[in-house]
């Protein structure tokens, strides 16, 4: 007799996470699997670039309760960015405005160039 294995990741595909799951992937997002050494899925990491203003949105999920979102702008600069549960995270993501919309978080908070040692 074989043994059902479930994915950690089943629960994208049942409520509450189905919604926004489904909005991102209804947008032009790229989602890519990883899988670890025996095969099996690691995480899923997605991403989508604004193509009018030079943004990128990317997501982290490794598991119902551990994910991470950000944004950075055209030069690389961190300008948003959430860590949490997956389903929290989902929501964050479909609920962030446009970088254009002026309600779109714009203060880089992450970009200083390295420290130069002697």
């Amino acid at each position: 007799m074989t043994a059902l294995i479930t994915s950690p990741f089943a629960f994208l595909w049942d409520k509450p996470a189905i919604e926004p799951f489904m909005t991102l992937l209804n947008r032009p997002w790229e989602f890519q699997p990883k899988f670890g050494d025996g095969g099996l899925l690691e995480r899923i990491n997605g991403a989508f670039t604004w193509d009018t203003d030079g943004f990128v949105d990317a997501v982290r999920i490794k598991s119902q309760t551990d994910a991470a979102a950000i944004r950075m702008d055209h030069a690389g600069g961190k300008v948003w960015e959430q860590d949490g549960d997956a389903l929290t995270i989902l929501h964050q993501l479909v609920e962030l405005p446009a970088p254009s919309d002026p309600r779109a978080p714009r203060l880089v908070i992450g970009s200083a160039p390295p420290l130069w040692t002697p």
